[in-house]
């Protein structure tokens, strides 16, 4: 699908995204990819957030360029910012702390 005729959509990010929540937030995410939609991750108000969290939205950003769609996290709460810095994916996230 074409970047400029896609829809979007924003997803919130709880407030606690640890692996318990991963799976949940791989299987949305992945239904919105297959409907073919930009998808804008709002991350303001996440207190605590893993290593697991953040490869799920490492592998949402990989495949949503190889399909020519746009995923973007807005509003990165302090903490979003702190984790992805550590883990040194803040620039492939486009978040810069």
């Amino acid at each position: 699908m074409n970047q400029l005729m896609a829809e979007s959509i924003t997803y919130q990010l709880e407030k606690f995204a640890d692996i318990s929540k991963a799976e949940a937030l791989h299987e949305k995410l992945e239904s919105y990819l297959n409907d073919g939609v930009n998808i804008h991750i709002d991350a303001s108000q996440v207190e605590r957030v893993d290593t697991s969290v953040i490869q799920v939205l490492l592998a949402l950003f990989s495949t949503m360029e190889k399909q020519h769609l746009t995923a973007t996290i807005k509003e990165p709460s302090e903490t979003f910012l702190k984790a992805a810095s550590m883990l040194g994916v803040s620039e492939f996230l486009r978040v810069k702390h």
